[in-house]
């Protein structure tokens, strides 16, 4: 039998979704989880990083991961996907056979010590990733770890972790960035500092490393380490800066071990909060400040200028882009842009001041989120809607499904007043040509690892 909606398609969806559930006023969202995520989406906008590319920035190191079949299927493709990550990346299966016998350790030293022998050159360093399973059966890490620094006392060996299911005090991603520094040791004490655990070299043109140099500090970027040795120069530092609130635990468990001093100095929109980063760092390490006046002179002209090229533009930003989407949101607003969605899921404690200045000032703004299972049924058709779309960061770019985009991911680096500055001139290359790219550039997962 032919049914007749075969032949002549319904002109309607066959699916009406409404928006309820994925998408609120700012007005009328909770702070800091606006939405209750269950069943999880996941868009093809790829270009955030995985536990699979962060241990690529640490140079000369070699993944293992110790796991279930069904685990190692993502992380092999995700390894892959960066230049000679397939010879950085290998993997030792668990089997039903040693989960019955119970020889994890066993079974985990002599996978590893197999690959390591194998090897036509010996790593530096060797992250091994155990899984949930192991876990649940109460692996003795410890043994594991301790056996094969004494067979090997040449390799530093990182214990790393695939275990989402039984993450409560730290997710994937700030567990993941506290142990990429777990092999830096002490070292006798340099007038140097750290910039700790970013995924892009922090840009060099910022004024707190202009601050830094000129007050004669060294400064180790982990994310610019091109050999093993100045990895391993972290070691020295006095204080360790990061910018991401992700990074906190790394920051703080090098300060425990190596004696050093934790730095938050988070990326920011709002110049009073620039002035007090860099009035935070000079306190600390006995630096002369910067004419701030100068720098948010040259923004206000850039912003003026902006302003008259982009016009009524409507805006999204999201998350992926900037660790501080309300707060650069704020930033537009107040200075006359169109922003009028936000793609997250959460929101972070440090910006609520930021949230209820929006809900009050701009309560019509609205908040998207981007893992809520309605969003693979909701239309993507902004850019038609509106005629132009201008995004930053590439899941506002999907789902709003516009070639004028900002390809940022995670601040890309860019720091500060400087920082802002290049932001800006991003925002006008993008609003002034299509990047006709668009779909292929966002499916490259971790954007920018170079292994």
């Amino acid at each position: 039998m032919i049914y007749e909606n075969e032949i002549h398609p319904p002109q309607v969806p066959r699916y009406h979704v409404t928006p309820d559930g994925a998408e609120v006023a700012i007005s009328q969202a909770s702070f800091p989880k606006p939405f209750h995520i269950g069943l999880k989406y996941a868009s093809p906008a790829r270009g955030h990083w995985t536990i699979a590319h962060s241990p690529m920035l640490i140079p000369g190191c070699h993944e293992v991961y110790v796991c279930c079949a069904c685990c190692l299927h993502g992380v092999v493709l995700s390894a892959d996907e960066v230049p000679d990550g397939a010879g950085r990346f290998s993997t030792v299966t668990l089997t039903n056979e040693n989960l019955i016998k119970g020889n994890l350790e066993e079974m985990m030293i002599d996978g590893i010590s197999h690959i390591i022998d194998d090897m036509p050159e010996r790593p530096k360093c060797i992250e091994g990733f155990t899984s949930c399973m192991q876990h649940f059966l109460n692996i003795d890490l410890r043994v594991v770890y301790g056996t094969l620094r004494q067979k090997y006392p040449d390799i530093d060996f990182i214990d790393g972790y695939m275990i989402p299911t039984l993450q409560r005090r730290y997710t994937p991603d700030i567990l993941g960035r506290r142990q990429l520094v777990r092999a830096v040791q002490p070292l006798p004490k340099q007038k140097a500092v750290n910039y700790v655990v970013n995924y892009y070299p922090v840009d060099e043109d910022n004024e707190l490393t202009a601050m830094l140099r000129q007050g004669g500090y060294a400064i180790h970027d982990f994310a610019a380490c091109q050999t093993y040795e100045e990895y391993k120069a972290m070691g020295e530092s006095v204080a360790n800066i990061y910018f991401l609130e992700n990074a906190g635990p790394a920051a703080q468990d090098m300060g425990k071990r190596l004696d050093q001093q934790a730095l938050y100095l988070p990326y920011a929109y709002e110049y009073g909060r620039m002035r007090r980063n860099l009035q935070k760092a000079a306190d600390a390490l006995g630096l002369t400040m910067p004419d701030c006046d100068a720098y948010e002179q040259a923004i206000e002209e850039k912003v003026q200028t902006l302003r008259e090229q982009v016009g009524d533009t409507h805006i999204a930003i999201d998350y992926t882009a900037t660790p501080r989407p309300l707060e650069l949101a704020a930033f537009l607003l107040t200075h006359g842009f169109n922003v009028y969605a936000i793609y997250l899921d959460e929101m972070s404690p440090d910006e609520k001041e930021t949230f209820q200045f929006l809900r009050e000032q701009y309560p019509d703004l609205s908040l998207r989120s981007t893992s809520h299972f309605k969003r693979r049924l909701l239309p993507r058709d902004d850019s038609k809607k509106y005629g132009k779309v201008l995004a930053i960061g590439q899941m506002a770019a999907y789902f709003t499904d516009t070639k004028y985009f900002v390809n940022l991911v995670e601040n890309g680096g860019f720091y500060g007043y400087t920082g802002l500055l290049k932001i800006l001139d991003l925002i006008g290359q993008a609003n002034a040509a299509e990047n006709p790219k668009m779909r292929d550039i966002i499916q490259i997962k971790a954007w920018g690892c170079h292994g």
